[in-house]
């Protein structure tokens, strides 16, 4: 099967598929920098812990509501490029920090940028593409989102080798945070002038209320679906904001080096995941049970990610975690649409990525920051992964297999 058959609404599906990817990169820049600012700011794992959840997820996660009620006066395409814009201004406000307290308030000018660019861009997906490739457009842009992680590990590692080689007298993680902001303007430009689908200018009589009472009428269905889906985004927010720092501390790696392995590992496995994860639903229908597979591919791959020795068996784990989240996160997603009418999809959307930002993206980043600093010690980091997000994996099995009962 070829990766981009000639249907109508691929480009859009690609274009949607690269903001994503920016905005992923500019969220997760922040895990290949943790050492280095940990060491220049006098910072604990707590405290990075809330740099990579609540500072950004809260504002996030209450930011998609108004972001599509804006959507409703506004032209879709208009909103994410402001969207792109404001995520890179956010990115280069971070190399202006002197302390956590700095920190913050650039994390969470970043969650209310990026708040509005899922339920826009899958907006525009849904009304460019034919529904018999859906799955497969909505797999491009979650892709994006494992190519993103990568960028960020591998191009964000790239740039402090750089800047720490050219021994210029600003921090190399300043310099990197100023540089990657730069990135997602040209993008930002050429959304701006896109002309929105056909179909998404001839329908949009979507409202939030009307899409929270099918919701909870489809409530036996879409709570443990919805929880299946808060669960897998939870361990992959955590893996990807701790995956390199446990290298490093594990295997003795760079931060470079690190950024490296995590990153092809990420987008190798994520990108492989998300278009199997969509092709299957295209052929078999999204269905639980594959977020079920997925869910369960991750909880036998952290014990030897956590434990091993071996840094080349540490990285196959990685890979297998990665590529089973990616399947389930795919599922998830392609899921939802399936189960609420056309003209309520965008504001479905923003409610389920309401949930699973607020929760999982908020939660995982700091329960295991929190964990790894009350257990400390030189496995500490290791043993908050495995405890946390082990038990998080398990209950998202147990949530998916009820919604597959249930439907």
């Amino acid at each position: 099967m070829p990766l981009l058959p000639p249907v109508p609404g691929y480009r859009i599906a690609v274009l949607m598929a690269l903001a994503h990817m920016l905005a992923v990169g500019d969220r997760f820049l922040l895990s290949i920098l943790i050492e280095p600012i940990k060491a220049d700011l006098g910072l604990g794992d707590a405290a990075i812990g809330v740099l990579q959840g609540p500072a950004f997820a809260f504002m996030g996660g209450a930011a998609v509501v108004p972001m599509i009620l804006l959507a409703r006066v506004w032209p879709l395409a208009r909103l994410l490029a402001l969207a792109m814009l404001g995520s890179s201004v956010a990115t280069s406000a971070c190399a202006l920090a002197g302390s956590v307290a700095t920190l913050i308030p650039a994390r969470m000018l970043l969650g209310l940028a990026q708040g509005a660019i899922g339920p826009a861009a899958i907006g525009l997906i849904v009304a460019a593409i034919v529904p018999s490739h859906r799955g497969r457009g909505i797999s491009l842009f979650t892709g994006g989102a494992s190519l993103g992680r990568g960028l960020a590990m591998v191009g964000g590692g790239g740039l402090l080798a750089l800047f720490g080689a050219l021994a210029w007298p600003v921090a190399p993680w300043r310099l990197t945070f100023a540089s990657a902001g730069l990135l997602g303007l040209p993008v930002a430009l050429v959304i701006w002038r896109m002309a929105e689908p056909v179909a998404l200018r001839e329908d949009r009589r979507g409202r939030m209320e009307a899409a929270l009472r099918h919701m909870v009428a489809d409530r036996a269905m879409l709570v443990p679906h919805i929880l299946a889906a808060l669960c897998a985004v939870l361990v992959l927010q955590s893996l990807t904001s701790w995956s390199a720092s446990l290298l490093i501390r594990m295997h003795a790696l760079t931060p470079p080096q690190a950024g490296y392995r995590v990153g092809i590992a990420m987008m190798l496995a994520g990108a492989g995941g998300h278009a199997l994860g969509g092709a299957l639903a295209d052929r078999r229908g999204a269905g639980s049970g594959l977020m079920l597979v997925g869910l369960a591919l991750c909880a036998l791959a952290l014990w030897p990610l956590t434990r091993t020795d071996s840094l080349a068996v540490a990285v196959a784990a990685l890979v297998v975690a990665v590529a089973g989240l990616s399947i389930a996160l795919a599922n998830g997603m392609i899921g939802l649409q399936a189960r609420i009418p056309p003209a309520l999809r965008v504001e479905g959307t923003a409610i389920f990525l309401t949930i699973v930002t607020l929760f999982g993206t908020a939660l995982g980043p700091w329960l295991v920051g929190l964990a790894s600093q009350a257990i400390a010690g030189p496995t500490g980091l290791a043993e908050a992964i495995g405890r946390v997000l082990g038990g998080t994996c398990l209950l998202g099995c147990g949530a998916a297999w009820v919604a597959g009962r249930r439907a």
